[in-house]
């Protein structure tokens, strides 16, 4: 089956899925976004994401008539119609189409797209070999919270990880302190204690990063880079991705450059927690 997507109310061919060149999501980032993915074809953790959806769309004061369970039957209905074994599915809404000025006019129309792809699971090899990440300045804006489209410093510390050699790209902020990779959060073991990050505007906390601070012994504090340095594990947390070792950073190994025991458990418990959902 090919990719597919939902426009604004109708169900269509990926390749046929267009919105106007003044909508304000094209235009100014004007919009906000949700990932998810399906497990056993069926879609993971919906009211978890559509709840950060709804709060990202009263920080950003967009007015909609959405509800939950709407949106929550496109997204079943549109995973049923791909009928991939699994899937990624991306749920984004703009402020909607209008000429192009800072300024947005109250009555807006919103623009819904969402798209369904094949999703090709992280190989359990490549999975066990963990990434390697460099850290970079944090160089975004305030309110990393807000699930928003503009992420041109995320694709541009993802290049620069690239070009050094690297998988990805960890936030550290002026002050020294980590807070996120380009697209996950970020796990720490030591002294055999797990912490991440806290809650806050410098981070978007994940639905993966929550399962597992509600699901093991974890301090969500502050996390100096010299800490993420001298870690005995490391890992990454993301909806696609779910939970990958960090074997290096800026060059520098990790423990035994290896999956750790502590972050294969924390593994295997969340994939135990998503067999039974």
């Amino acid at each position: 089956m090919p990719a597919i997507a939902y426009l604004n109310g109708e169900f269509m061919p990926l390749e046929r899925a267009t919105v106007h060149v003044e909508d304000r999501g094209f235009q100014f980032a004007d919009s906000v976004y949700e990932v998810l993915r399906t497990y056993g074809g069926q879609p993971f953790a919906v009211a978890d994401h559509l709840a950060r959806l709804f709060r990202s769309l009263d920080a950003i004061q967009l007015q909609h008539k959405f509800t939950p369970d709407g949106l929550k039957e496109i997204v079943q209905e549109a995973v049923r119609r791909a009928a991939f074994d699994e899937a990624v599915v991306y749920l984004q809404i703009t402020r909607g189409g209008a000429p192009r000025h800072r300024g947005a006019k109250p009555g807006l129309t919103p623009t819904i797209v969402l798209t369904v792809r094949r999703l090709e699971p992280i190989p359990d090899e490549r999975r066990h070999a963990g990434v390697s990440v460099i850290t970079v300045p944090d160089d975004r804006w305030a309110r990393c919270d807000i699930k928003s489209v503009g992420l041109l410093s995320n694709v541009l510390a993802y290049h620069a990880a690239h070009a050094a050699g690297a998988d990805d790209a960890v936030y550290i902020s002026a002050d020294g302190f980590v807070e996120e990779s380009t697209a996950g959060n970020v796990f720490i073991f030591t002294a055999g204690k797990l912490r991440t990050p806290p809650q806050g505007p410098r981070i978007l906390s994940g639905v993966t990063r929550d399962k597992v601070v509600t699901s093991f012994p974890c301090a969500e504090e502050p996390i100096r880079k010299d800490e993420l340095l001298a870690a005995e594990e490391i890992f990454l947390t993301s909806t696609t991705a779910e939970i990958v070792p960090v074997t290096k950073v800026d060059g520098r190994q990790i423990g035994d450059g290896q999956f750790g025991p502590l972050s294969r458990r924390v593994y295997a418990a969340f994939r135990k927690s998503v067999a039974a959902a």
